[in-house]
């Protein structure tokens, strides 16, 4: 009895330990990469389907998503995806370009240019915009992947968004590791 009180009196006083969850992205039954969904984070996802930009008549593919932010104040997001038939850093510069602005209306890159994440080769771009009335700051990466993919990955912070929850977001882009 006396060993079972000390080991609940040791656990009560424990520093919790963080259990993040590793997320997968799967195209076609394989796993092209993953990211670390931090606690108290809703990770969302949504398949393949058609939409229509607004401004246009013809629906277009859009590609399986996923996607998390805080579950409390959703003033930061990360989102990542990988289209169907992009197979360089290039050709998702290119994607990029052709679907506009599906993070903001009003886009201002303020730099963009080669960089690492998660050990693999990437293109970044950075920049500020307006989203749903709100200014926000942006990172987009376009990863090289193996086996003639790439990946996109986007976070946003809202002005003003809590310093830590940014960098949980700052975090789970880093986590961001190809599939082996």
């Amino acid at each position: 009895m006396k060993r079972a009180l000390t080991l609940c009196a040791a656990l009560a006083l424990a520093t919790p330990v963080a259990a993040d969850v590793r997320a997968s992205y799967v195209l076609d039954g394989r796993t092209l990469f993953s990211m670390l969904i931090p606690d108290f984070w809703t990770l969302k996802t949504g398949g393949e389907r058609l939409i229509t930009p607004p401004d246009e008549d013809i629906a277009r593919p859009a590609p399986q998503i996923m996607s998390a932010h805080p579950t409390v104040e959703p003033d930061v997001w990360i989102g990542a995806f990988s289209p169907r038939g992009i197979r360089t850093v290039a050709e998702g510069r290119a994607y990029l370009a052709e679907i506009g602005q599906f993070l903001t209306t009003t886009p201002e890159i303020t730099s963009t240019g080669p960089g690492r994440i998660g050990g693999m080769a990437a293109h970044l771009i950075k920049g500020t915009g307006r989203r749903d009335g709100r200014d926000i700051a942006f990172t987009i990466a376009v990863l090289d992947l193996p086996g003639q993919n790439v990946g996109i990955v986007a976070g946003i912070a809202e002005q003003g968004a809590d310093p830590a929850l940014v960098a949980q977001l700052n975090e789970t882009f880093a986590s961001v590791r190809a599939a082996r």
